[in-house]
């Protein structure tokens, strides 16, 4: 059983939890996206904790059977494997621990600068994709939830840092 990714299926309900009980002492008009946003949440970190659970009770049951094991594989490719899957994990919280520094810094840089920063250095960090790819996601990220919050809820959202508002 791979405990890291039960553990941030887990750490995802509780995080998405927290968000939904402080978003229902928002007003109605305000409360509907981070409502939905923390079901998604839950529900994607549900889906993690029943995938691990369900992986890990097939493998048993394989196992069991006296299925071919990980030990006929190729050594090489078992090497680079158990590498990249024991990296993945941190990378994951690493995100986690970034979101959360992400939140806070939004009352400092304002949304655009701590956003952009944010998606800078956490797809620098997945490193999956061209920067290019990246920029042009960010932008529609950013636009996105502009439209969303400025031009349809109405919300006051602090784009620029509290010193250049002013």
């Amino acid at each position: 059983m791979n405990i890291s990714r039960l553990v941030l299926g887990v750490f995802a309900i509780g995080l998405a939890a927290t968000f939904y009980v402080t978003a229902l002492g928002y007003p109605d008009k305000a409360a509907n996206m981070p409502l939905i946003y923390s079901v998604v949440v839950a529900l994607l970190g549900a889906a993690m904790v029943g995938q691990e659970i369900i992986s890990t009770l097939r493998r048993r049951k394989v196992s069991v059977e006296g299925a071919a094991t990980a030990s006929d594989a190729d050594p090489e490719e078992t090497a680079v494997s158990e590498q990249e899957h024991q990296r993945k994990p941190w990378k994951a919280m690493l995100i986690f621990l970034l979101a959360a520094v992400y939140l806070y810094s939004i009352s400092i840089l304002g949304y655009l600068g701590a956003t952009v920063g944010f998606m800078v250095v956490a797809l620098s960090i997945i490193g999956h994709l061209s920067w290019r790819f990246a920029a042009i996601g960010i932008v529609l990220l950013v636009t996105l939830v502009c439209t969303v919050f400025i031009g349809f809820l109405g919300l006051p959202v602090p784009l620029l840092p509290p010193l250049l508002s002013s």
